[in-house]
């Protein structure tokens, strides 16, 4: 019995120990299994963000290469590779095949391109003389791959066009249309010598200063792009180490972010280690993320290699220990020890690496020339570098956790969160993605002048904004310098040269008597040299004007062909001095523009001298006027020698010449074709030229057409020049019109027509006229009519009119009195009593010499103007303001000359003065400053001058003008201005005696 409870308990005991064992077993196993699992998960996920944070690692790298463009002018090669050299990519972020620019090149600028890049001495020496785009072919623009680092290895790549190609364009177009970084599909490089697959990231780069608030305004500022390429096995590799080859890895492209009908099936393979396919059984744990990059999502899937094994052997342990309870407890404990253990070791390993990378990412930041800030959502600092601690003055440590607004300066600060607060509400941007000037405060409460410019970035769901931020005090001061320095050359040089080109003109006119012919010659010499070296001075200001955005235009719109008249007529003289001459070949009177007409002239005598300058003695100049489509061609052929290959992708720039050496057979600073260019784009056209070695040259430029304010009748034949008076021609029969306008044009007077009152309006609007004459019965309202509008118009109406008119005069007593009509002639027109009575409108009454206060600082200058006036004027000299001033209180006159840099003020303070007069006079505003009258002065400004651009002869001209204007509006005005100064000599008399 005892025996049998012996061996019961021994059965009983084996059993419990056999069932214990198993049920040992099967748990540890579920044990290890769990820990295994866990142990994998994590230490995919630690992989995933090894990837995400390197990649966001490269793209931080393209950014502070995109802050680069953004901040400088123009970068060139040799910056560009100094730049990329820094920042050692194959050392401290590897899987980079290539950092490269991709320049935007239009079809029409694709040669000047290549022939660029031909001519690029580095490239000459690294041997690219036959460089080409490629592929081959004429496409509407290109996206050439220009810049390349290192380009040993990638030599096929340069001259890529990305938009060959529909994964590279995709992602540039893309880019270009956002602003944000765009990634490719899964690409083969053209460099590839392998089997792997790539991808390239690329961020797009804005022409400097351009509004980019739309698409379209980014579509149009688009320049090029900066770019990486990666190889995506040397980039694992990089990322992952030697794990890289004992890992079943598969990374997948799955396609845009948000594309409509994406799915993970349709992914593109982008990278296979150890390939799932070559197993023999499934994995038996794997984990796969989702995740985005560059506008594309990615998938990483990650199978186990080992972890089964790893759980039999644990349970086969437990079994093989199950008979022994300590044995049993030890083995799990080393179990799970080791499982432990081993979680940790790689746990500290993936945290070494990433802090590895961090330390990389920060060394990237620290060496960056430019200050760069990230905060986050409520505008808090989390990163800060070392550009950024020197140019604020703060440590790292000072900042980090504070609101950015403590860099700020009232009123930035105080709006900054308010803005922040609206983002996040709205989603509406006003700074972000576009560089603009602001003001920064450092720690020691000094402010200075930034450059800064805002991106915003998405990390793991999270929005943080990167400020790039440029100190700009020293371009300040040079920019305020170089203002200085304009303002100088236009009061110290303009005005000692208008008043030596006025006294040489006196001298060629004969006022100190006949002059011998050496001192003729002597004194044509230096006319001549004087007025180029006032065309000098005048090109350097016209081109700080452009440049700084301060050049005014008053667009019209009007034909061209009188204005092309008028320069070819002008520039005579000049062609003449190389024995060339000016002829207009094809003249098309129909066609007008939306024009400034001085600037316009300005570009026609650029290209007129410079086609007379570059002719062979004996040649002719041919211009013409030609409709190409919608637009309007002028072009001014030449039969020179043409224009260098070499020198025409820079013959637009400033200063540039073909012969640009200091011995040049032709003159000039090299000046004016880049004004000119920027004066027809102003005017919303396009310039450019064609030419053949040795077969003379071509210059064109095309105007947008416009409907025709006027039906101008065309000249037949002749003869009125183009600074000759102008006559309306108001009259609806087309026939009486031409007769009236041939008539005219023999007498020497210039002629526009309207048909009816309307038309009437808009020329006398638009345009000046010394006279006009009205036909009684128009179409759309009677002569008497539109004049008596006219007359009872604000301002006034001054044009002496002559009616023209088969109606009987029954009206002449009401026209000749109330409305002022010069004279009414009765068709069939009397030719001589029309001309007569022109003569006499134009003329206007005799008068008394006219009586002008001349406000000017320079005595040489009020003499030479006094000597261009003679006997006409009385000039009275006045060389401060209070000096004008009391001129003003004590005498009447017809016009005031007015300089506005003056010893105690500018001669602006006049005018209030002058318009609280009882009979103001006309102001005409004669001074060295291209700078604008402001816009409050304007209405008492009846002309504004600038010296050494208007002779003294053309402001004598303009001062008449005046003077005989005011006769017409007020007979009797001289007469009263006569009597009232009489009687205050009389009172004055009488007061000192």
């Amino acid at each position: 019995m005892a025996v049998f409870s012996i061996q019961r308990s021994a059965v009983l005991s084996l059993f419990a120990g056999l069932a214990l064992t198993v049920w040992a077993a099967q748990w540890a196993a579920g044990v290890a299994e769990s820990e295994a699992r866990h142990e994998f998960q994590q230490a995919a996920a630690i992989r995933a963000l090894q990837l995400k944070e390197r990649l966001d690692a490269y793209e931080g790298v393209l950014r502070g290469l995109q802050g680069f463009f953004a901040g400088s002018e123009e970068v060139d090669r040799g910056e560009f590779h100094r730049y990329v050299v820094r920042l050692e990519l194959k050392q401290d972020l590897p899987g980079v095949q290539v950092v490269g620019f991709a320049r935007r090149v239009p079809l029409a600028e694709r040669e000047a391109f290549i022939t660029a890049v031909r001519s690029d001495r580095r490239l000459l020496a690294e041997g690219y003389p036959t460089f080409a785009i490629r592929p081959p072919g004429e496409r509407p623009e290109y996206l050439v791959i220009d810049y390349t680092e290192p380009p040993q290895g990638n030599e096929a790549a340069f001259g890529l066009d990305l938009l060959s190609e529909s994964e590279r364009r995709s992602a540039a177009e893309r880019a270009r249309a956002s602003g944000a970084a765009a990634a490719t599909a899964p690409i083969t490089l053209v460099q590839e010598t392998g089997r792997q697959s790539s991808f390239l990231l690329l961020l797009p780069i804005y022409r400097n200063g351009a509004s980019l608030l739309t698409s379209e305004e980014r579509w149009a500022a688009f320049v090029g792009v900066v770019y990486a390429a990666f190889r995506m096995g040397d980039l694992a590799r990089g990322v992952f180490g030697e794990d890289a080859e004992r890992l079943d890895l598969r990374i997948d492209d799955v396609g845009l972010v948000g594309a409509a009908g994406g799915a993970v099936a349709d992914a593109q393979p982008l990278l296979r280690l150890m390939p799932s396919e070559s197993r023999s059984s499934p994995a038996p744990y794997s984990s796969e993320k989702l995740f985005d990059f560059a506008d594309r999502q990615w998938r990483l899937r990650i199978d186990a290699v080992d972890a089964p094994a790893a759980v039999k052997r644990t349970a086969t342990a437990v079994l093989a220990g199950g008979a022994l309870i300590s044995a049993l407890v030890f083995a799990l404990l080393q179990s799970f020890a080791g499982s432990r253990a081993r979680a940790l070791t790689l746990a500290d390993a993936m945290t070494h690496e990433l802090r590895e990378s961090e330390a990389r990412a920060r060394a990237v930041l620290d060496n960056t020339l430019d200050a760069i800030i990230t905060i986050d959502e409520q505008g808090l600092v989390e990163s800060f570098n070392l550009a950024a601690e020197s140019l604020f003055r703060y440590r790292t440590e000072e900042v980090l956790g504070r609101n950015v607004k403590m860099l700020m300066p009232a009123p930035y600060a105080g709006e900054h969160d308010g803005y922040l607060s609206a983002y996040r509400r709205t989603g509406v941007r006003k700074i972000i993605g576009i560089g603009r000037e602001v003001v920064g405060k450092r720690s020691d409460g000094s402010c200075f002048p930034m450059e800064l410019a805002v991106t915003e970035v998405t990390v793991n769901d999270r929005r943080r904004f990167i400020g790039l931020v440029r100190d700009i005090s020293e371009r300040k001061k040079m920019e305020q310098l170089k203002n200085e320095f304009v303002s100088t050359v236009s009061h110290e040089l303009r005005t000692p040269l208008t008043s030596i080109r006025g006294s040489l003109g006196l001298l060629e006119g004969g006022i100190a008597g006949e002059l011998p012919p050496q001192a003729k010659a002597l004194i044509g010499i230096a006319a001549t040299n004087c007025d180029r070296l006032v065309d000098l001075i005048n090109d350097i200001l016209d081109v700080e004007r452009i440049a700084s955005g301060r050049m005014s235009f008053q667009f019209a719109t009007q034909p061209l062909l009188p204005l092309i008249e008028q320069a070819v007529a002008a520039n005579q003289g000049f062609a003449v001095q190389h024995d060339v001459k000016l002829a207009i070949v094809a003249r098309l009177a129909e066609g007008s523009a939306h024009i400034d007409a001085d600037r316009l002239l300005q570009v026609l005598a650029n290209l007129l001298s410079n086609a007379a300058k570059f002719s062979p003695p004996g040649a002719t100049v041919d211009v013409s006027l030609h409709r190409r489509g919608d637009r309007l061609r002028i072009e001014v052929v030449d039969r020179g020698p043409g224009i260098p290959e070499e020198f025409r992708a820079r013959i637009f720039d400033k200063f540039s010449q073909a012969d640009g050496s200091t011995t040049r057979a032709k003159g000039g600073s090299g000046l004016g074709l880049s004004i000119s260019r920027a004066l027809v784009e102003r005017m919303g056209g396009e310039i450019g030229f064609n030419s053949e070695p040795g077969h003379g040259a071509c210059f064109w430029f095309e105007l947008p057409e416009v409907a025709s304010l006027s039906g101008t009748v065309p000249a037949n034949g002749g003869e009125a020049s183009a600074d000759a008076p102008r006559v309306l021609v108001c009259e609806d029969d087309a026939d009486v019109a031409q007769l009236l306008a041939n008539l005219l044009q023999r007498a020497g007077y210039q002629v526009d027509h309207a048909a009816s009152a309307a038309m009437a309006r808009e020329l006398l609007a638009s345009r000046q006229y010394a006279a006009m004459t009205l036909e009684i019965g128009l179409p759309d309202e009677t002569g008497v009519d539109l004049l008596t509008r006219l007359r009872a118009a604000k301002g006034g109406f001054e044009v002496p009119v002559v009616v023209v008119s088969g109606s009987p005069d029954v009206l002449t007593p009401t026209l000749g009195g109330a409305l002022a009509v010069v004279d009414w002639l009765e068709k069939p027109v009397d030719a001589q009593r029309l001309s007569a009575a022109l003569k006499r409108a134009i003329r206007g009454p005799a008068s008394q010499p006219t009586r002008i206060l001349h406000v000017e600082d320079d005595v040489d200058l009020v003499h030479i103007v006094a000597a261009q006036f003679g006997s006409r004027a009385e000039i009275i000299e006045a060389r401060t303001l209070s000096t004008a001033k009391a001129e003003l209180a004590t005498r009447i006159f017809d016009v005031v000359i007015l300089d506005l840099g003056l010893p105690d003020g500018s001669g602006l303070d006049l005018l209030p003065l002058i318009q609280g007069l009882a009979q103001p006079p006309a102001v005409v505003v004669f001074s060295a400053s291209d700078a604008e009258t402001p816009l409050a002065a304007q209405r008492a400004v009846a002309a504004s001058l600038v010296k050494s651009r208007t002779s003294n002869e053309r402001l004598v001209q303009i001062v008449h003008g005046l003077t005989r204007s005011a006769a017409r509006a007020e007979p009797g005005r001289r007469a009263r201005l006569a009597d009232e100064d009489v009687t205050k000599n009389e009172k004055e008399n009488d007061d000192e005696c």
